[in-house]
């Protein structure tokens, strides 16, 4: 039986790409590709377009694709994460609090895990700011949502006068909540575990705040940053399941850092459907998971 596969994710993505190529020759299914930052949906005459798929697949770079996501929970439409889940993994306060909930819930199965302390707080009234940050430094200032990779930010602060210096940067962000981590001394490596199904993978490169801290360049491009495979560990793939049953997700990503002189890891971060760059074959092992899930 043939079934509609609705795929929301940039056409032109490295992984996407390779993985549209491939569903597309599938007998079994009929692919409907959206591209949230070229196509317009028509609102009048969604339900024509998408009423009768039985499968909606969202990699999303803006609110096009949550508004596909929330179409679908209106009208009782399959997707692979519902718009609740990638919702709470947008708002990167919403998701640390959600995590912290599964920590408490797991802290015996997960002691050699860590989250770093965090706020949310405005930087509206700069002197009010610093007053608050000073006692806390380092610390690093993330952007409240992060599926806009036009609109995310990651800014250290060591001196208290460096806020003046990402207020002049982001000064359109002076007006809105902004999420912030304590910074986490590490062995400069960022590790990255990508989880597709029952399947768990590794990565690890240059943390890139380390990059900074070394080389001062005005900007950095991580896609550049040259990445390796490693092992994951046992107790990282148990962290993992246990993330992908409590929030509710089939396919994500999180980055592990190991701070000096302890044995621990740090989460610091956590994304729905990441890009997966440095996975090989990643194309053919997302390509057969949804296969398998729209027709199991």
């Amino acid at each position: 039986m043939v079934k509609k596969l609705v795929l929301s994710a940039k056409k032109e993505h490295d992984v996407i790409k390779n993985v549209i190529r491939k569903l597309k020759v599938v007998p079994e299914i009929e692919l409907i590709l959206h591209d949230p930052t070229e196509d317009f949906l028509d609102l009048e005459d969604m339900q024509t377009q998408f009423g009768d798929v039985d499968l909606i697949i969202t990699k999303v770079a803006n609110d096009c694709s949550i508004d596909l996501l929330h179409f679908a929970k209106l009208y009782n439409i399959p997707t692979l994460h519902d718009v609740y889940t990638v919702l709470l993994c947008k708002n990167k306060v919403a998701l640390d609090q959600a995590i912290r909930k599964i920590f408490d819930k797991h802290s015996g199965d997960l002691e050699n895990f860590l989250l770093p302390r965090s706020w949310t707080q405005s930087l509206q009234n700069i002197n009010r700011f610093k007053e608050w940050a000073s006692p806390k430094l380092p610390i690093v200032l993330k952007s409240h949502y992060q599926h806009d990779k036009y609109n995310r930010f990651n800014f250290l602060v060591r001196k208290i006068d460096e806020i003046d210096k990402f207020c002049k940067i982001y000064s359109n962000f002076l007006y809105y909540n902004i999420y912030i981590q304590k910074f986490v001394e590490s062995d400069g490596i960022e590790r990255k575990i990508y989880v597709v199904g029952d399947k768990i993978y590794g990565t690890q490169r240059e943390n890139p705040i380390y990059y900074w801290l070394r080389e001062k360049p005005e900007k950095i491009d991580v896609e550049t940053f040259k990445r390796e495979k490693f092992e994951v560990s046992v107790d990282m793939q148990n962290l993992a399941k246990i993330l992908a049953k409590g929030l509710n997700l089939r396919i994500f990503g999180f980055d592990l850092v190991k701070p000096l002189n302890q044995n621990k890891y740090y989460l610091i971060d956590l994304n729905d459907f990441p890009g997966f760059k440095g996975i090989k074959d990643i194309d053919n092992e997302l390509a057969d998971y949804l296969i398998t899930y729209v027709n199991p």
